[in-house]
């Protein structure tokens, strides 16, 4: 049957890929996001044109960033949202960490046991979060500056996927009804290899005196996104715009705004150079090889070289 009373607004033409979209069910106390990455994925997941880690574990490093970027794009100031997830003994992961800035920029890099993740893989089929992980913890650390406090979120690692992970964070820590949706692989196409992702969330608004009770449009709006698919949050030719259409246009569905989104690293020279320069003599010469010191940065494999001569 065709709905007659479409209340949507949104220009189903806009590409959205490399974007977050922020948007708002009318007249229901449901706000939510959506990430799309393609090129800007792909480049934190492979910044020299070759995958860093096995697949199991760029597939989580890659849904982690999508989680950063989801919710750093909901912070009122500029500044960071770090994702970490420290593993146990019991997984083949150590440490997860996504950094996501307010104005859209990504990195992450991820720490694991190759004996240990080759025994998982044997066992276990698309192993997940927890098995990865080994249980653990999962945390959010907002960073305002070097003026402010930071403020950090810790919640149990719980489920096989990491959208349950930070569903639990945020039902348990934030105490805000939340639904997330995230969906990562590497894809083959003409253009060769890549990693590609998208995501969804959707959180309830608190009820005030203004409100009548948002239970029963809070329900209708979880049992809509249950129907979303892995295959169409990364379909390429279903942009974010269609996608909210499709599962919540009979209702009304208005974007916000939508922001960029670009695989950038804040490693740099001489940030590097001056921190050199801050270490004592003895600890210059421990760190140097044949006269050169040589640093590489976990998030985006950049290698650098200090002769001792320009450090001294």
């Amino acid at each position: 049957m065709t709905n007659t009373t479409d209340k949507s607004k949104i220009d189903l033409d806009v590409n959205t890929v490399d974007t977050v979209t922020v948007f708002q069910l009318e007249e229901q106390p449901v706000r939510g996001r959506a990430v799309k990455l393609g090129p800007a994925l792909n480049a934190a997941l492979r910044p020299n044109g070759e995958n860093r880690y096995p697949d199991a574990i760029s597939r989580l490093l890659g849904e982690a960033m999508m989680v950063g970027a989801l919710v750093a794009q909901s912070l009122k100031f500029d500044g960071r949202l770090v994702i970490q997830c420290h593993g146990t003994n019991e997984g083949a992961i150590s440490l997860l960490m996504a950094d996501c800035t307010t104005d859209g920029h990504v990195r992450g890099y991820a720490r694991w046991n190759a004996e240990k993740l080759k025994e998982i893989e044997l066992d276990t089929k698309q192993a997940g979060a927890e098995t990865l992980l080994g249980g653990g913890t999962f945390s959010m650390t907002i960073d305002q500056g070097p003026d402010m406090d930071q403020y950090q979120g810790i919640a149990e690692i719980e489920g096989e996927s990491l959208s349950s992970c930070a569903e639990h964070y945020f039902n348990q820590s934030e105490q805000v009804p939340t639904r997330i949706h995230l969906a990562c692989g590497e894809v083959i196409d003409d253009s060769g290899s890549h990693w590609t992702g998208a995501g969804m969330m959707i959180q309830k608004i608190a009820d005030d005196a203004a409100r009548t009770d948002a239970t029963l449009p809070w329900e209708t709006a979880q049992t809509l996104f249950r129907t979303l698919t892995d295959a169409e949050l990364v379909d390429p030719d279903l942009s974010t715009n269609k996608l909210l259409y499709r599962l919540f246009h009979e209702g009304g569905v208005r974007i916000i705004e939508t922001h960029d989104v670009l695989a950038q690293c804040r490693c740099s020279r001489e940030r590097l150079l001056n921190t050199l320069k801050s270490f004592d003599k003895a600890a210059i010469d421990d760190m140097a090889k044949d006269g050169v010191i040589s640093a590489n940065c976990e998030f985006c494999a950049t290698d650098y070289t200090f002769p001792l001569a320009e450090i001294a």
